[in-house]
């Protein structure tokens, strides 16, 4: 075999040079068994060692259109799975997929078992070449199984009873199955207990369904799902431990794909790597800055991942191998220990200098896909392509090698890549040529049928203990443990710490900045097929639709400890005692399960300032130093709870332990419910200094929707949540709501400001005054240039006038001759034609929108009409807007 090593970058691409180009010259001829592609060399084996495994792998079309990495349905038709005896180019091929996909279907997505004696992949049958290729009436992708004993084909999934398509597949140790699927099995059922219609929920952007991960028997039955997102997840494989690695895309959280890892049964999941390590491409500038993604991670015999790293879009679905350090980093510069050795987690897995640039050539060639051999070595099986350019001077165009003087300008054309199979030492730096493909086409995913050595561990999906769990199992939820929300990455940041603020005889008690979480989960929307949704519906921030699960108290300390609906994607908003979310924590932008009966536990927040991550267990250590003893109350606290005290437990554990059963229920005939239940309703009952006299008052408190004066509307709740349970929903709309419950336009119809009309106190609402008409018929200007009216905007006839005018820019108006026009201000104009001389135009004034979407903190000039902060020539006598609902 040939091989070349690559020790310094500039050099070792002439090494390449020296050894491909050659070989131009058998284009077209018969030399090896499966032909030659430009500057590949063919006919090659691999070392000894493993030559008598079986070699799987793709062969389709070469590339004509790129592929956005999201896309996760898109296929090249052509693409079948080949299988050779032995892993070299003298045996023959066998298209094992052929006779099934008829030549104009694909296959994708191989795999091992953990005995090297089967593969599994995904197959998509024949498609109508007259429909684009992500049509829904286009055959799915379903998962196939190839026995290499009996040397036989078995399809494992199908569209029989819930159809969707499935990529992904990867063996688990004990020979189960974990995959990626649109099915959204758990997510369909959980839309079925909420009241909907069964659909399947599409991506934020609404141009695919979510793939999420399930896993199933060997044999394709008991099929279930093992994630929740809002996005996909995607591209798993299993790390040696026994646990599920995958790529998660985050559209919410910069519109990136990092790597999450979960137990199999989808327990524990967390960030594993990658979430501010995106800018950290080789580029061909030399920064290093380009913006990438993870992909297709798969551990190697160090205990490291090698993972494909490349942007969404423009480098002909190939990209760099990187290796990653990620037992030991979070991210490239952030340790995953306290006090962790400093360093970076990742670099290129090898020498060839591979840049990551968009649409621009790489000199070191780029790789499809990688594949660590499982032998005792430091080898990966990859499919690699050199750098191609198109020569268009001459005909027929031609197909050359990159050099640096074919890739200098700003009109180089890409020609196609050839991907072919490779081996590469990365102890030795070396490339060795193993298949070279037809013309026209390339290879893919090599995978050799060898066992995996030493085979990952066993984890067994365990049935919850008998106790709290079982009965959380039960009754769908999980438990969400916060050590303190004023623990941010490792810092007590309570003022002056959290044993202050956590005592009653302390100031700093009485004015706590974080007094309750609120629980969100996203809304599943369905595809433009079902239901045809305006993009009005979806805000002005890009938010989607979420729906409030319900609010409980954050205990003195920052602890919290609640049951939390299991198989949904939720995540957390730490509010003020107004309840709005606090300016201090920005929005949680990644998604957070539980499955049933499961515990999450956190130390606490932390800081986007510093782009550090968290989310992953063993970051931090805590800081919450918890109950100075056992038996005894925390500090000038209820003596009534202190018979629950544990040393070094938390309020919110002690608080549970004294109002909720061994089952976390509420005890039968008890006043107080159990604190770990979650309400619809923000409550605070001061439970902390009964009994005790503190310095100043700790006056109970609660915002309720059925307790809001003048609101004729329903609350806004359905039927699950009183009592609550894991089916409890909150549903604020801003318009009329279907069901006539409690939706924000009302609130600007509510009497509740007193103004003074002709001397007389007289009760008045918002549209009074914020309206194009008053109360004689006549045309007004609204007051403030604010219009809260709900007739039809004449911006977006989809939505009423005040929540665009709310919520967006507008123009001002004026009052001219009894009808209202935009307010027109003079402007520099272009000059004029003939003279040159400068011009003069009339401009409208563009008004800001006085709320910010997605933020009441933000938005404190509107909400400062209501607080009394702000004094205005009304007496502000009700507050008008429900504060949990303007967030």
């Amino acid at each position: 075999m040939n091989n070349f090593a690559l020790r310094e970058h500039r050099h070792g691409l002439l090494e390449l040079a020296a050894l491909a180009l050659p070989l131009l010259w058998v284009v077209g001829c018969s030399s090896a068994s499966s032909g030659h592609a430009p500057g590949v060399a063919g006919g090659q084996t691999l070392t000894p060692g493993i030559t008598n495994f079986p070699l799987a792998y793709i062969k389709r079309p070469v590339l004509t259109k790129d592929i956005d990495v999201r896309d996760l349905i898109t296929s090249i038709t052509g693409g079948d799975l080949y299988i050779r005896d032995q892993a070299n180019a003298a045996g023959a091929e066998v298209n094992v997929t052929g006779s099934i996909t008829k030549g104009i279907g694909d296959v994708r997505d191989i795999d091992v078992s953990p005995d090297g004696t089967a593969i599994v992949f995904s197959l998509r049958l024949p498609l109508n070449p007259n429909k684009p290729n992500t049509d829904v009436t286009q055959p799915n992708w379903h998962i196939y199984k190839y026995d290499a004993t009996t040397k036989t084909v078995a399809q494992l999934t199908n569209d029989g009873i819930t159809a969707g398509h499935d990529v992904g597949a990867r063996y688990l140790p004990d020979g189960r199955i974990v995959f990626s699927s649109s099915r959204q099995l758990a997510t369909q059922s959980i839309l079925l207990d909420e009241g909907r219609p069964q659909y399947q929920a599409q991506t934020d952007n609404r141009q695919q369904s979510i793939f999420l991960l399930h896993v199933m028997n060997g044999d394709g039955s008991n099929q279930h799902q093992i994630s929740f997102n809002t996005n996909h997840d995607f591209a798993p494989s299993v790390l040696g431990n026994g646990q599920v690695i995958f790529s998660r895309w985050e559209p919410t959280n910069g519109d990136q794909i990092s790597l999450y890892r979960a137990n199999p049964n989808g327990t524990g999941l967390e960030l594993y790597y990658g979430a501010n390590s995106h800018a950290t491409g080789a580029n061909i500038a030399g920064t290093n800055n380009n913006v990438i993604q993870f992909l297709n991670a798969r551990e190697v015999a160090n205990g490291k991942l090698v993972a494909i790293v490349r942007p969404f879009l423009g480098t002909q679905l190939g990209g760099d191998i990187v290796q990653i350090n990620a037992e030991g980093f979070v991210e490239n510069h952030q340790p995953a220990t306290p006090g962790g050795a400093a360093g970076t987690a990742q670099s290129s897995a090898t020498v060839l200098g591979v840049t990551t640039d968009a649409n621009m050539p790489s000199m070191g060639g780029r790789f499809a896909s990688v594949f660590p051999l499982y032998d005792g070595t430091n080898r990966m099986l990859v499919s690699w392509s050199p750098c191609l350019v198109l020569d268009a001077t001459v005909t027929p165009n031609a197909t050359h090698l990159c050099t640096a003087s074919n890739t200098a300008g700003a009109n180089v054309t890409l020609a196609p890549p050839q991907y072919t199979l490779w081996i590469y030492d990365m102890d030795k730096g070396t490339l060795g040529p193993v298949l070279s493909a037809d013309l026209g086409t390339m290879v893919v995913e090599p995978v050799i049928l060898q066992p995996r050595k030493p085979a990952p561990a066993t984890l067994v999906d365990a049935a919850p203990a008998p106790g709290q769990a079982a009965t959380m199992a039960t009754a769908g939820v999980g438990l969400l443990d916060i050590s303190s929300v004023y623990d941010v990455d490792g810092v007590d940041t309570a003022m002056p710490n959290i044993a202050a603020v956590a005592d009653p005889a302390q100031p700093g008690f009485y004015s706590r900045p974080y007094r309750f979480i609120r629980v969100v989960k996203s809304v599943e929307i369905p595809g433009k097929t079902v239901r045809k949704i305006n993009n009005s519906a979806f805000g002005p921030a890009g938010m989607g639709m979420r729906e409030i699960l319900g609010y409980a108290p954050i205990q003195p300390d920052g602890s919290v400890q609640i049951q939390v609906p299991a198989h949904v994607p939720f995540t957390i908003d730490i509010v003020d005692v107004n309840t709005k979310r606090t300016i201090a924590f920005a929005r949680h932008t990644s998604w957070l399960q539980l499955l049933p009966g499961e515990t999450k536990t956190c130390n606490g927040c932390h800081s986007t300032a510093k782009n550090t991550s968290h989310g992953r267990k063993g970051l931090t250590a805590a800081v919450n130093p918890g109950a100075p003893t056992t038996g005894s109350p925390f500090p000038n606290t209820n003596p009534a709870i202190a018979s629950s005290t544990n040393a070094g437990a938390t309020m919110a554990q002690t608080l549970s332990l004294s109002t909720c059963t061994a089952n976390g229920t509420t005890p039968k005939g008890a006043t107080t419910p159990c604190s770990q239940i979650l309400s619809t309703d923000v409550v605070y009952d001061g439970i902390w200094t009964v009994g005790t006299t503190p310095p100043q008052p700790d006056r109970p408190f609660s915002y309720t929707y059925s307790g809001t004066a003048g609101l004729s509307e329903s609350p806004p709740t359905n039927s699950n949540c009183v009592p609550w349970s894991a089916q409890c929903r909150i549903t604020i709309h801003y318009d009329m709501d279907p069901v006539k419950q409690l939706f924000l336009q009302s609130v600007w119809s509510l009497a509740g400001r007193a103004n003074v009309v002709n001397g007389v106190m007289t009760s008045t609402t918002c549209t009074v005054c914020h309206n194009p008409v008053n109360a004689m018929k006549m045309v007004q200007l609204p007051q403030g240039q604010l219009d809260l009216t709900a007739t039809a905007s004449n911006v977006d006839p989809t939505v009423v006038t005040s929540y665009e005018q709310l919520l967006f820019a507008h123009n001002a108006q004026t009052l001219n001759m009894g009808v209202l026009q935009d307010l027109l201000v003079p402007a520099p104009g272009p000059p004029d034609p003939v003279t040159g001389l400068p011009t003069t135009i009339k401009v409208p004034v563009s008004l800001a929108p006085p709320m910010t979407a997605g933020s009441a903190a933000v938005s404190t000039a509107f909400f400062r009409m209501f607080d009394g902060s702000l004094m205005t020539r009304y007496s502000i006598t009700q507050v008008t807007c429900l504060p949990r609902s303007c967030d």
